[in-house]
């Protein structure tokens, strides 16, 4: 029958739509992302002025938190 193209009523069986090999890898892209988030925004807390991710120190004033201090001329 569906050689001429005949519509049978209930013959076609829907199925849900299921994840297929793209959307596991959007998956794991999207988790690596959320990790490099996380991952920068810690290195940022270290340079950033007063531990603030994105706030901009003053280029003749740098200061890293949890670093030693360097003498002066350095």
């Amino acid at each position: 029958m569906s050689q001429f193209g005949m519509q049978v009523p209930g013959g076609r069986i829907r199925r849900g739509a299921s994840a297929d090999v793209y959307t596991g890898l959007a998956m794991v892209a999207v988790v690596f992302l959320i990790g490099a988030v996380v991952v920068m925004y810690q290195a940022a807390s270290k340079v950033g002025k007063g531990g603030n991710p994105i706030g901009l120190q003053d280029p003749a004033k740098i200061e890293l938190t949890g670093a030693p201090a360097l003498p002066p001329g350095r």
